[in-house]
């Protein structure tokens, strides 16, 4: 587990709740992060995207999304705001414009593509080990949580 991983497990309270590492995220970044659940546009291969601007984040979900996979979503977004990724202007149009307007997008794409996954490498690496340790702490105490977390 990264330091950063373990100071803010550390930092939460016992029994976590998504919301509970939501706020931690927060703090960590000095503005509030909203989790928006999105109906509308088409998502196409885009999986989950956080819109950052000066006064918060929003972590972008499909509405649609099952709750372990929009769990995972989100804590891979949130990981992408622990290590610091400033993501960059949005440069196509994503059909979010409501909430990226005027702000830096990292996006999660199952499509590979370096446009959409911005530097990629070490910060899609980070996000992910980032989502996979925080869901073994938010599922801890449930059967079979190794297997919960991937499905």
């Amino acid at each position: 587990m990264h330091d950063q991983v373990r100071d803010l497990v550390a930092s939460l309270p016992p029994a976590p709740r998504l919301s509970d590492v939501v706020d931690a995220v927060a703090g960590r970044v000095g503005k509030p992060v909203r989790v928006v659940d999105v109906d509308g546009p088409s998502w196409g291969g885009l999986t989950a995207l956080v819109a950052q601007h000066d006064h918060e984040a929003m972590v972008l979900v499909p509405t649609t999304a099952p709750p372990l996979y929009r769990m995972h979503c989100v804590l891979h977004e949130l990981g992408h705001l622990v290590r610091g990724d400033t993501g960059a202007p949005p440069s196509t149009q994503l059909g979010f414009d409501t909430w990226v307007s005027g702000g830096h997008v990292c996006q999660r794409s199952l499509d590979d593509r370096p446009d959409l996954v911005g530097a990629g490498g070490a910060d899609e690496h980070f996000a992910e080990a980032f989502a996979y340790d925080l869901a073994q702490v938010l599922l801890a105490g449930t059967v079979d949580a190794d297997e919960r977390t991937y499905g």
